[in-house]
């Protein structure tokens, strides 16, 4: 097995909250997950739980947030890719045979270690648990990451949970914005590069190679160009449409025929009404095709800031190698 060592960083919206407490704290009765060994479980200790009692990671979230500690919008409806993140996971996966070797004593320095690190690295965060898990087997799911890891092996590992803090400097505040926290070219690198130089070189473990970002960044630039080509093609459009629409009404009102049929214009009535019809029939045929160019370009925009926004932010369940000697993505 390589010696490497990883974080996994993901965040969490407000109705998903309930899920990282019970398994970090154990909550569950009957537990699911065939991974953990209960009998060990009195083996995982809490590095840190800043917790008051009876809270749980909602609760304290609402604490701090009503009590002044952080600002921010909170968005709790709507599309989850949406809502706004109330929590940053980090999970410290050390190599197996490495913590393995180690006694509870050492493990704990270690964890220690990478905690406060990853405090350092982002100062503003708050913590509200730092847990380590000793009974618990690791099933990689990626090819990646089962050729680094035993399959089913115990092998102790920390969950760090906080609120994504930032300082913003325009309104003198600290503010909630896991975006923000992860935010500038290559966020996940910098972080890897900090972990290594402050933790991995003392543990010996190796950095690994990092891939060339170039060509991914041109692609994402190009992108960007598409996206803001589009959105202007469905700004022109929409104004097009709606020029039609009342255009429409106006044909309607202005060809609307004045004589009162009787026995005598019958037929001067009911040709001028067709004709009427049919130019209004061809309008309406022209506004549909404007729609259905507008619902193409509107998801047009929705793919492609999709792709922008998980290209940039390389989406917020991703894997961090902090030290490897395989690629890095």
């Amino acid at each position: 097995m390589a010696n490497v060592c990883i974080v996994r960083h993901q965040g969490y919206i407000k109705s998903k909250m309930r899920f990282p407490y019970q398994h970090n704290f154990r909550t569950l009765k009957n537990y699911g997950n065939k991974n953990i060994d209960a009998s060990l479980t009195n083996l995982n200790t809490d590095i840190v739980n800043n917790l008051k009692e009876g809270e749980t990671y909602l609760t304290a979230f609402n604490r701090l947030y009503q009590n002044g500690a952080f600002k921010g919008q909170l968005k709790v409806q709507g599309a989850e890719e949406k809502q706004t993140k109330f929590l940053d996971e980090f999970l410290v996966y050390p190599p197996s045979e490495k913590i393995s070797e180690m006694s509870l004593e050492e493990q704990e320095v270690f964890f220690k270690k990478e905690l406060q690190a990853i405090k350092n690295y982002f100062s503003d965060m708050i913590i509200l648990s730092a847990t380590v898990h000793r009974d618990e087997a690791f099933h990689p799911k990626d090819e990646e990451l089962k050729a680094l890891f035993p399959e089913g092996k115990i092998t102790p590992h920390m969950h760090v949970i906080a609120i994504p803090i930032v300082y913003d400097k325009k309104k003198d505040c600290k503010k909630i914005s896991i975006t923000e926290l992860w935010k500038g070219q290559f966020s996940y690198r910098k972080f890897q590069d900090y972990m290594y130089n402050t933790v991995g070189k003392e543990y010996g473990f190796n950095r690994g190679e990092k891939h060339d970002f170039c060509e991914a960044e041109k692609h994402l630039e190009v992108q960007a160009f598409k996206l803001k080509e589009a959105e202007k093609s469905l700004n022109k459009l929409e104004a097009e449409i709606k020029k039609k629409e009342q255009s429409l009404a106006e044909q309607a009102k202005d060809l609307e025929p004045e004589e009162h049929i009787s026995i005598f214009n019958t037929k001067k009535v009911m040709e001028k009404q067709k004709a009427i019809n049919y130019a209004l029939k061809m309008e309406k045929n022209k506004n549909a095709l404007l729609l259905k160019e507008k619902d193409g370009l509107t998801q047009t925009i929705k793919d492609k800031d999709e792709l922008i926004l998980a290209q940039n932010h390389e989406s917020s369940a991703h894997t961090v190698h902090i030290s490897m000697q395989q690629k890095i993505p």
